[in-house]
């Protein structure tokens, strides 16, 4: 799987000749090949399942005030029961959610290490490099890459510094496998090298990288806003008492990505954020133009008399 995901981000460096600029064309790539389809799966999947709520509310109103365990046994004999009638399946929601999550780990170690992926070094040989650099962060291949690049008309007094004359086999062997490198990934854009991470630019000339953690922070949090509002939520009497946990779960993963982010290179701060904003394009789309099945708790009250007196009369 790696390799196919490096094999396209290759793709968009040959047509960009930018890093930075490579990974939002390679996050654009995967979220229309890949996210997209699983979104509209996962989706009409949930199309079937809120269409079902009138249904569903009418069955917890007959077991209501009832919470033995033969009761409970009835009441979810009976939801699989219709369930099975409509066509809707939870596991068929649950995949497209557990695919997604599966691809994200390969599809984050390709952009983390363009070394690999981009240049066509080995991993033995990044290793190696990691080991006789200075580097800092999460994502060290960049800034790994950005020292090569800077540094490429004296590669031995970056690799071997301690080398006055003559330098080792070991560097020899090492300089030559660099040097057979397709290319060393370019990280910089507008003129501002993007394999820094937020962390370092405190009191540096290029300190206003240290935004980037603070937009993923705010963009996140708009993602899980537009989530609750955009997506079907099956369970919305149970999340309106669940009101102050709620609120801490919206607020715990846009913080822990504003935390990682700050020790990454900063170009995977705006690849994080352009995922986002394109999840959340996504989100706005699939549900603008398929739309969930609404009803107010008046009017689940209201089908259920009615489809009560209809069963009433049909028996008469």
């Amino acid at each position: 799987m790696n390799d196919i995901f490096g094999f396209v981000l290759e793709f968009c460096y040959k047509i960009a000749d930018n890093y930075v600029v490579s990974l939002l064309l390679f996050a654009l790539l995967m979220q229309i090949v890949i996210m997209l389809p699983l979104g509209i799966w996962q989706h009409r999947n949930m199309i079937k399942q809120a269409k079902m709520r009138p249904k569903e509310y009418a069955l917890r109103q007959k077991y209501a005030g009832r919470n033995d365990q033969v009761t409970m046994r009835k009441y979810q004999q009976e939801l699989q029961e219709m369930y099975t009638r409509e066509g809707y399946s939870p596991l068929a929601g649950c995949l497209p959610m557990i695919i997604q999550i599966i691809l994200i780990f390969p599809i984050y170690q390709v952009v983390i290490r363009p070394l690999e992926f981009i240049a066509g070094l080995s991993s033995e040989v990044c290793a190696k490099l990691g080991e006789l650099l200075t580097v800092n962060g999460s994502a060290p291949q960049i800034e790994i890459a950005s020292q090569l690049r800077d540094n490429w008309g004296n590669l031995s007094a970056i690799i071997d510094p301690k080398a006055t004359v003559k330098i080792g086999e070991e560097t020899v062997n090492l300089l030559a496998k660099v040097q057979e490198a397709k290319v060393i990934p370019d990280a910089t854009l507008f003129g501002t090298d993007l394999s820094y991470t937020p962390f370092s630019a405190f009191g540096q000339s290029y300190w206003w990288l240290i935004f980037i953690p603070i937009l993923n922070l705010a963009f996140m949090y708009l993602s899980q806003y537009l989530s609750r509002k955009l997506t079907y939520q099956p369970n919305q009497e149970a999340q309106a008492q669940m009101g102050g946990s709620m609120k801490i779960m919206m607020w715990t993963m846009p913080l822990m990505t504003m935390f990682f982010t700050f020790g990454f290179a900063s170009a995977i701060g705006i690849y994080w954020i352009f995922r986002t904003v394109l999840a959340m394009l996504q989100q706005f789309i699939l549900a603008k133009s398929m739309p969930y099945p609404r009803y107010t708790e008046e009017q689940l009250k209201e089908m259920t008399k009615t489809s009560k007196k209809s069963k009433t009369t049909q028996q008469e």
